[in-house]
């Protein structure tokens, strides 16, 4: 079922392309963890897919062999297109895919709590992969969705548009639902900004399992069920 209305979260990305980057590189520390977590889990020199692209930089951090974005937004995509030109970028909703492809990696960063029909876009990322794919996916945790929100009005993070937060439960069922197993899931970044000395000693504990329910983002590894 339709979530909310897809041309809002299209008009809000178109909005901020400009100065997507900026905003990104701003939050130098929480970017470069994800960052992080992605290189961990999507070998050097594989092909990739980026799901939700934005301008390219997630996709341009992790040297792929083959590299290919898709963005709702048409900013974004144009936006990837010239500061990326060594890699593919097109205009798409994966609700709706235009295309298939095989991929070896599937990266989704931060975009399943945007998708106006998780469902629909679930169901499209079919059109990228077989059994051998590795879907990898981070979402935010709804436990910090109160200071994210106050984060936002005082100016000090990213403003995110129109969203819906996603329980790790709901993001289990979604998967299973659709025929997808999830492999591997994980807490990660418990301190989201840099302070010396105690950034890094956090963030290390936030890995073991006790913590996964307190950190700020969670890590989802899932690919194609077997069968029909």
């Amino acid at each position: 079922m339709q979530r909310f209305d897809p041309a809002s979260v299209r008009e809000h990305f178109d909005s901020i392309a400009a100065h997507y980057d900026l905003g990104k590189f701003d939050r130098t520390y929480y970017w470069q963890e994800l960052v992080s977590i992605y290189r961990e889990h999507v070998p050097p020199k594989s092909s990739v897919l980026d799901i939700g692209c934005g301008t390219g930089i997630l996709l341009a951090s992790l040297d792929p062999r083959r590299g290919a974005g898709l963005d709702m937004s048409p900013a974004m995509v144009k936006a990837a297109r010239a500061k990326h030109p060594q890699y593919e970028f097109w205009t798409e909703d994966i609700a709706r895919p235009a295309r298939q492809e095989v991929f070896e990696r599937v990266v989704i960063c931060n975009v399943l709590e945007h998708l106006p029909d998780p469902g629909l876009a679930v169901d499209g990322l079919k059109a990228y992969a077989d059994r051998r794919t590795r879907f990898v996916a981070t979402v935010s945790n709804p436990l910090w969705a109160g200071p994210l929100h106050l984060a936002e009005v005082l100016g000090l993070k990213f403003p995110e548009g129109v969203h819906e937060w996603m329980s790790l439960r709901d993001i289990r069922r979604l998967l299973e639902w659709h025929g997808f197993e999830v492999e591997a899931v994980e807490g990660r970044i418990l301190l989201p900004v840099r302070v010396p000395l105690l950034s890094g000693l956090v963030n290390r504990l936030a890995r073991r399992r006790p913590l996964r329910r307190l950190c700020f983002v969670y890590v989802v590894v899932f690919r194609l069920k077997e069968g029909p």
